[in-house]
């Protein structure tokens, strides 16, 4: 089959290789991938910003049909449609995953960053780590069902935003599109902020039901305060991975409000946090996700909920990844695809 791989460290060293299929272990299904989604954390990986283990198959957004089962498998059957959880491999001992923590894990494998992920035909998983996917998400929406876990670990349970609430999200790109529309369903207010070259996000956004959306080098960002008769917003969601974004959260958050954290920078980053002191702020970092997450996640695509499928600005041939990773990084559209080829 053919997979794009990270063949050794550093910056790129990416290449589409013909590498045997995988076998499934007792308790894990192989799975033919219909659909996988570039994510930030692919680029970071490219960049040789972020961990990863070559040689390894890259990929841990996907969807796809059950095409082999293990003997200890007793939730699925081939056929099935599915998608996937990233973490490959989880202790189930440790006191993170003794609290249901189980991203936290200290043993914790994950696709595409430790072990091969799902940039190929197909991908082997372990039955703990799958979901079928509703009848009414197709492949495409439901490759985008990690980022949707992503968005309810920090909307729903680390901030827990509740009706009323005032949220502002900083940086319009997929993550943040869908925690603006898991406040929204929660009966949040919400703010979605972006920069230059964010206009199409930020459109988009408001067809996704932002109350307001502005460009912070364009608009005045003192309409927040407006908003909030002077106060900040209730909860911030920093989802840009940037210094400048962190900056107008904190800025603009009310005293004692939440500022939650899921953009990851690639680098370090100095700034000053005076006044998420003097402002008492709670600071929720979110990057992981329980089971129970998952379940929520997946409710919410079936219900309609939360919507994925206007998220999918393009779709490539996996030989193409190239092509498809500069999409991503020029931030015209949201998210795009990679589709495996025989």
């Amino acid at each position: 089959m053919k997979a794009l791989i990270k063949t050794a460290p550093g910056v790129g060293n990416l290449e589409v290789l013909e590498v045997a299929e995988p076998i499934p272990q007792p308790d894990q299904l192989k799975i033919e991938v219909k659909a996988a989604a570039i994510c930030g954390t692919d680029l970071h990986i490219h960049d040789d910003e972020y961990v990863n283990s070559p040689p390894m198959i890259l990929g841990h957004e996907m969807s796809g049909v059950v095409v082999e089962v293990g003997d200890r498998v007793t939730r699925f059957k081939e056929g099935d449609r599915v998608t996937s959880e990233s973490f490959k491999y989880t202790c189930g001992e440790c006191r993170f995953c003794q609290t249901g923590l189980i991203g936290l894990c200290i043993h914790r494998t994950s696709m595409g960053v430790h072990v091969d992920g799902a940039f190929a035909q197909y991908v082997c998983q372990r039955e703990e780590s799958l979901h079928q996917l509703p009848e009414n998400v197709d492949f495409e929406a439901g490759c985008m069902s990690e980022p949707t876990a992503v968005a309810v670990r920090a909307v729903h349970e680390r901030a827990g935003v509740s009706t009323g609430d005032i949220v502002l999200v900083s940086g319009p790109g997929p993550v943040g599109l869908l925690c603006l529309q898991a406040a929204k369903m929660l009966g949040a207010t919400v703010i979605l902020v972006g920069a230059d070259g964010d206009e199409n996000r930020l459109a988009l956004g408001k067809q996704l039901g932002a109350d307001l959306v502005l460009n912070a080098q364009a608009d005045s960002l003192e309409r927040v305060l407006d908003m909030t008769g002077d106060l900040g917003v209730d909860v911030a969601i920093e989802c840009a991975g940037a210094k400048a974004s962190l900056e107008q959260c904190i800025r603009f958050s009310r005293k004692a409000a939440q500022l939650v954290l899921v953009g990851l920078y690639g680098n370090e980053v100095e700034i000053c946090l005076d006044q998420a002191i003097i402002k008492e702020l709670t600071i929720l970092p979110s990057f992981t996700y329980r089971h129970p997450t998952w379940r929520r996640a997946i409710q919410l695509l079936g219900e309609g909920d939360i919507k994925t499928a206007p998220l999918v600005s393009g779709r490539f041939p996996l030989t193409e990844w190239k092509q498809a990773f500069e999409a991503v990084r020029a931030r015209q559209g949201n998210k795009y695809l990679l589709l495996p080829v025989g």
